[in-house]
């Protein structure tokens, strides 16, 4: 027998855990089951099945045998029964992408473990309509990459395998695959690709396929290549709150438009398209606000741009100590002790430390002598003289000036020593309570309660 699968890619496996294939019966899953079956342990095989109760009695066939297989093979079968019709016109999907969402959530909830994963079928031709089906949709770049063979716990092995190389593994070995009916006709986009558009293309080059997959992974690195970039760029342009606009802008749309996109994502907006990011870089431009899906809103005053969960500020004040205290509205407040010592605890000398760090030894000296160190919202005459400033101003002067976007202000943070303001977040330390020596400092942040990030 001669060998199969050569360029086949199980290099994200791990050496233990559960490999669940989704497993429809079909050539391709048929194949990958039995191939992994001389690679694998058969307890660590479980072949899933999901029967999308749309063909009648095909389906329960396709069941049956998908079953009698594993069965056969002597490995773990699971089944899930869903009416995709019904959850379809439930949810206002497509059939297609709802049968896509009801698979991926079953072949999930069973790769539990850390090192268990989901293994499916798609193979070259697959991927070669993925890559098309997008063109035709006018997508961008991360839709020419086609198929990724790795997101999160799904590998894809067969991605870089012919469907011709599969199905003649399956003769050779008498293997007794089904064939679902749907994809002998022209309901389906992918079908109509297959019968109709792919025959065309390889007429013009044989190797067609191949030409498709070279020219997604070569986009796939400059995908990769502009991603980390951009990555960058969104660490660089990062505020105590918001963005710096301008740092964006300068960058161009194709960095700028990927590192708003990411921000955004981590404001709880979903369901971003192309058209939002634009309104969204139309706002750095020119300034303004809008709403964005997820209930997100944004806006870009004095160069800042931001991105919040609108929610009414609450006012609280509470007493803390030394630690962490959560707060109001699901804030933590953090003070971390910070020394001059060598090792762990050394206090890295940059500008953002000197900004916010308060002397220890006042605060502690002055909580042993019965001072009351809290935590609060603003309040109306409110005024301190931050680290680098030469006299008092009032809270609402000094947000204008450290440009904060109003949504900001009445959650930011004031941390207050018997009433005065030692610390407020986003404007730094007071000088009156700033470190004489930077041997024993603390330094003060409020986390999110959803860990998502951090700001001085």
């Amino acid at each position: 027998m001669s060998e199969y699968f050569a360029a086949a890619d199980l290099s994200g496996l791990p050496p233990e855990g559960l490999a669940v294939v989704g497993f429809s019966g079909g050539a391709d899953s048929m194949a990958l089951a039995h191939w992994l079956l001389g690679k694998l342990p058969r307890e660590r095989l479980v072949l899933a099945h999901v029967n999308h109760l749309l063909r009648g009695e095909e389906a329960e066939r396709d069941q049956a045998a998908a079953q009698a297989f594993a069965q056969k093979l002597g490995v773990r079968f699971a089944l899930l029964r869903e009416d995709v019709g019904a959850l379809a016109r439930e949810k206002g999907l497509g059939l297609e992408e709802c049968g896509r969402q009801v698979r991926y959530a079953f072949f999930h909830s069973l790769v539990k473990g850390e090192n268990d994963r989901v293994l499916t079928a798609h193979n070259a031709q697959d991927n070669a309509e993925t890559v098309l089906l997008h063109l035709a949709r006018g997508t961008g770049l991360s839709g020419l990459c086609g198929i990724p063979p790795r997101r999160g716990k799904v590998l894809r092995p067969f991605l870089s395998v012919r469907r011709e190389e599969i199905e003649a593994y399956c003769r050779e070995r008498n293997l007794p695959f089904v064939t679902d009916s749907t994809n002998l006709t022209g309901d389906f986009s992918r079908n109509l690709l297959r019968r109709q558009v792919f025959p065309v293309l390889e007429g013009l080059n044989p190797r067609f396929v191949e030409s498709v997959l070279r020219a997604a992974e070569l986009l796939s690195r400059d995908r990769d290549c502009l991603e980390e970039l951009s990555r960058q760029l969104l660490e660089r342009a990062r505020l105590p709150w918001g963005l710096e606009g301008k740092l964006l802008l300068d960058a161009g749309e194709s960095l700028g438009l990927r590192a708003l996109g990411t921000y955004l994502r981590e404001a709880g907006c979903r369901d971003l398209e192309r058209r939002h990011l634009e309104s969204c870089w139309q706002l750095l431009v020119s300034g303004g606000a809008l709403s964005l899906p997820g209930g997100v809103a944004a806006q870009c005053r004095q160069g800042v741009f931001y991105a919040w969960k609108p929610a009414p500020a609450r006012p609280f004040s509470v007493e803390v100590s030394l630690g962490e205290t959560a707060l109001p509205g699901g804030q933590v407040l953090v003070l971390v002790k910070k020394t001059g010592k060598s090792g762990e605890e050394a206090p890295k000398i940059h500008n953002s430390f000197f900004k916010n760090a308060l002397d220890c030894a006042i605060i502690t000296g002055r909580l042993r002598s019965g001072s009351v160190l809290a935590a609060r919202t603003r309040q109306p005459g409110d005024r301190f003289c931050p680290v680098g400033q030469r006299e008092e101003r009032s809270l609402k002067h000094l947000f204008q000036q450290a440009r904060v976007p109003a949504p900001c202000r009445d959650r930011a943070v004031v941390l207050t020593l018997d009433g005065r303001i030692a610390w407020c977040q986003g404007l730094g330390a007071s000088r009156e309570f700033a470190p004489r020596e930077t041997e024993s400092c603390l330094l003060p942040k409020v986390r999110e309660g959803d860990g998502n990030f951090e700001n001085g």
